[in-house]
């Protein structure tokens, strides 16, 4: 089967390869299926085994590295801030890069002696699998593909992590002994940050302190994230507790101070954190003002903004709804691709692409002291900067700012304004 797959720095098998192979033989007795172990540290270095798998899959396959790292400000929590998933560029949509991710799938998802499931899945620390709108997971293994219901479908690329004993290279298919669950790094309070993974942790970490035992009172806004978010959402029965604090949390905390006389902020200020501690709870969210029927959705939340776009060598739209925080169906109705293109653009071709707000366009401009720009301007505007500071120079002033936001959610103090600040800012 001929394939014409670009790949970035490697060249491209003229035609499809066998199978990989292990570079060792296997146990008799393989390792089980991998449990889910989420991202719970900061540690977005590329681990061995996930270096070593993108390697042997670009080699035998070919398709596009789209990266394992990310940085850990930067959107939900993944396994890429851990370094230990990776972004494989194969195209649903495009035949050839189709068949290539399937007979990957075949062949991970393969039975093998004893009819033993997911074979390779299993001797490779494969923990989940999503590609085209599906996911496999090894912790729901007996429930095959499922329909997967994330903001993204993942039709341009597979997302392929890794549990701890795949992407620290320490399992069958690299050493041709079976190896014992590693469950990571352990965190030390409900919500926060664990401490980075140091060596294997070989029992399940224990539980951790309760985010409903912290006592002080910082200041949070949207965007912000950890166990004070998690104990805020509980106080005010916001569901799911998901220790970020977005809409739904700034409605539940402006609800409150409007019941109980406080000035209204939408921020937890000290007499908003007593009031939500000494009612325990409270009155369900007020919801948000609902957005006209029209406007384009991802993850609950409406995108009233447009950006128009430039097509690049490379992309394809779920490429660039993931890099734009936006979505497929709603890209191709505002760009007005029917149907029958679906997801067919081409390098140059200007599309619209509807976003969060005016400044998202700036996410991935990172500024720093001494710059002078339009998007320095946008960044001082974000950040209620009075008007007269508006000056599109990154000055002492600009810079106080950015440090101060960083601080309040426990980022380094480095002055630089890049895409973590601008998600926050509501990029």
């Amino acid at each position: 089967m001929t394939v014409a797959v670009a790949v970035l720095g490697q060249a491209t098998p003229a035609h499809a390869a066998a199978d990989p192979t292990s570079p060792e033989p296997a146990p008799r007795a393989v390792e089980g299926f991998a449990p889910y172990l989420p991202q719970v540290s900061c540690d977005p270095t590329v681990k061995p085994g996930t270096a070593a798998f993108r390697a042997m899959l670009v080699a035998t396959y070919g398709g596009r590295d789209l990266g394992v790292s990310r940085a850990c400000d930067v959107g939900a929590r993944s396994e890429h801030k851990e370094g230990r998933a990776w972004d494989w560029g194969l195209d649903a949509s495009v035949p050839a890069e189709k068949a290539l991710a399937q007979q990957f799938l075949t062949w991970l998802l393969a039975p093998g002696p004893e009819g033993m499931a997911a074979y390779n899945a299993r001797r490779l620390g494969v923990m989940y699998v999503i590609y085209d709108g599906r996911i496999w997971s090894s912790y729901q293994a007996a429930d095959g593909w499922r329909a997967y219901s994330g903001g993204e479908s993942h039709g341009g690329h597979l997302h392929i992590s890794l549990a701890w004993n795949g992407a620290m290279q320490r399992t069958s298919w690299w050493t041709g002994k079976a190896a014992a669950v590693d469950f990571g790094p352990c965190p030390v309070i409900e919500g926060a940050v664990a401490p980075t993974r140091t060596g294997p942790q070989a029992t399940p970490c224990p539980a951790p302190v309760s985010a409903m035992s912290l006592t002080a009172s910082p200041l949070l806004r949207r965007e912000a994230t950890g166990p004070f978010v998690t104990q805020l959402q509980r106080l005010l029965s916001v569901t799911p507790v998901s220790g970020f604090f977005g809409p739904v949390t700034e409605a539940a905390v402006t609800s409150l101070q409007q019941r109980s006389g406080l000035p209204v902020t939408g921020t937890t200020t000290e007499a908003t954190w007593a009031e939500a501690r000494r009612s325990g709870g409270g009155a369900p969210p007020v919801a948000s003002p609902a957005a006209p029927l029209a406007a384009p959705v991802v993850a609950g939340r409406a995108l009233p903004s447009r950006m128009v776009y430039s097509v690049r060598s490379g992309d394809s739209l779920s490429v660039i709804a993931k890099r734009w925080s936006s979505t497929v169906p709603a890209i191709r109705s505002a760009t007005g691709l029917s149907e029958r293109t679906q997801d067919v653009i081409r390098v140059g071709q200007q599309i619209t692409v509807p976003v969060r707000s005016g400044i998202t366009k700036f996410t991935w401009t990172t500024l720093r002291k001494g710059d002078r720009s339009v998007a320095v301007k946008a960044l001082q505007t974000a950040l209620g900067m009075r008007p007269k500071y508006r000056t599109g120079l990154f000055g002492d002033i600009t810079q106080g700012r950015v440090d101060a936001l960083k601080s309040q959610r426990g980022w380094p103090a480095d002055g630089a304004a890049g895409p973590g600040v601008w998600r926050a800012l509501g990029a």
